[in-house]
């Protein structure tokens, strides 16, 4: 039994390998992104699938996902900006169009990101008339920076600027995974049938639980996983017996290394004519763990914010 359920193991690994192959490198749609610097963009509008000619800067350090692929470039929609009172207040402040209106000056020693205009950082506004698509959304169109205000809209950066100035962001997100689990060092707390010791065995086995994603350049995630395995254990110089193993814990994987810690109990065959001392006792394992298995993990799933 043993045997066979390790072919299976091995069998589901070298299977996930060829899967991973198999996907789109020009699937980008949903995939998230930070820049690296200072950016234009341009405003884009859904509707109409058409790029407007009205341009802001996206700062560096801002989080974005791929909305739509189009000619010469992409579609994006930022992650959430934070707001409060103060955005707020100077958001409804701001005079409607070509309204004569003077603004709140930009402080240097204070730098709001968000209250910078075109004019400060020498980008000529745009001139909106009456007349122009969407009269009604260009009441930010002075403002240098896209902010709080842009949340859930949409905007055009070109392909040099996307490939130049940005990269790969792994989202927040929570889910299920499972994968490949091993436990080659146990921890075996001594009783009145056996001492306390440590126990070098390599086992395999599978689990499953709740993965979080971390916000990172680089991939990590936090895992609570259950699981179950197959190993052997030597229970005197003469016999050893096959086990089968019960386990829970924690996993913190960074890039492609994962380690963690995990508790459990072991059982042997009764029916060998044997006894255990260890027996359907607690232990304690440190965990190493293969791959878990690939979703899209820079895909966004549900809103996420700038922090």
């Amino acid at each position: 039994m043993k045997k066979l359920l390790i072919v299976f193991f091995y069998c589901l690994f070298i299977g996930q390998s060829f899967g991973q192959s198999n996907g789109k490198s020009t699937d980008i749609i949903g995939k998230s992104f930070i820049t690296k610097t200072s950016i234009p963009v341009k405003v884009y509008d859904p509707t109409i699938k058409e790029v407007i000619d009205l341009s802001f800067l996206l700062n560096d350090g801002i989080k974005f996902y791929i909305y739509d692929v189009v000619e010469n470039g992409y579609v994006l929609s930022v992650w959430n900006y934070s707001t409060n009172l103060e955005k707020e207040y100077f958001y409804k402040n701001l005079p409607n169009s070509n309204e004569n209106k003077i603004y709140e000056p930009f402080n240097e020693e204070k730098p709001n990101y968000y209250k910078i205009l075109k004019s400060d950082v020498g980008i000529k506004s745009k001139e909106i008339t009456k007349d122009s698509l969407n009269f009604s959304k260009y009441k930010y169109k002075d403002l240098a920076y896209i902010d709080s205000w842009a949340n859930n809209a949409h905007f055009f950066i070109s392909l040099k600027d996307f490939n130049d100035k940005c990269e790969s962001i792994y989202p927040h997100k929570k889910g299920f995974t499972w994968g490949f689990l091993t436990l080659p060092i146990k921890a075996r707390f001594g009783n009145s049938k056996a001492p306390f010791t440590f126990e070098e065995k390599i086992n395999f086995g599978i689990s499953a639980g709740i993965k979080w994603q971390h916000v990172n350049r680089v991939y990590s995630a936090s895992n609570l996983l259950g699981g179950v395995s197959v190993g052997g254990v030597k229970i005197d110089k003469d016999n050893s017996a096959s086990t089968l193993s019960f386990s829970a814990g924690y996993m913190y994987q960074y890039d492609v290394f994962q380690i963690g810690i995990f508790t459990g109990v072991d059982f042997i065959d009764k029916s060998a004519g044997v006894s255990w001392g260890y027996q359907g006792k607690p232990w304690v394992g440190f965990a190493i763990g293969f791959s878990l298995f690939g979703e899209n993990k820079t895909t966004v799933a549900g809103e996420q914010s700038q922090k």
